[in-house]
């Protein structure tokens, strides 16, 4: 299955989680698509001074892999600066949250893998 940049479905969320700004999500593909292997694959593009609140994954979990830019992510009450090529997995039962602390955009691959228990 092959999508075209100008077939991704595009949606702006406003204060996620309790976040600030507007992310900007692409679905690379729909969850029908991925079937039962994951719930969401999209790259999410924070811009300065937005975040995604802190959440908990509960039987699933998610992985954020910094594309381009950096951001401030914190799981389990950890803060690190991750930077392009950094990803961070958020296993089932833990939690985690991100934020551009930048002067410029941030894009992240953000996949929600399914439970397979």
């Amino acid at each position: 299955m092959i999508h075209q940049h100008s077939e991704m479905k595009t949606e702006v969320k406003e204060r996620l989680r309790g976040g600030q700004g507007s992310p900007a999500f692409r679905y690379l593909f729909s969850a029908e698509e991925l079937g039962s292997r994951a719930q969401m694959l999209a790259t999410v593009t924070l811009e300065p001074g937005a975040s995604i609140g802190e959440h908990p994954h509960q039987g699933n979990g998610e992985v954020y892999m910094i594309l381009s830019g950096a951001a401030m992510v914190t799981e389990d009450g950890v803060t690190r600066e991750l930077h392009a090529g950094d990803a961070e997995f958020c296993a089932d039962g833990h939690t985690h949250a991100i934020f551009n602390h930048t002067s410029e955009p941030t894009v992240f691959l953000a996949l929600i893998l399914s439970d397979r228990a």
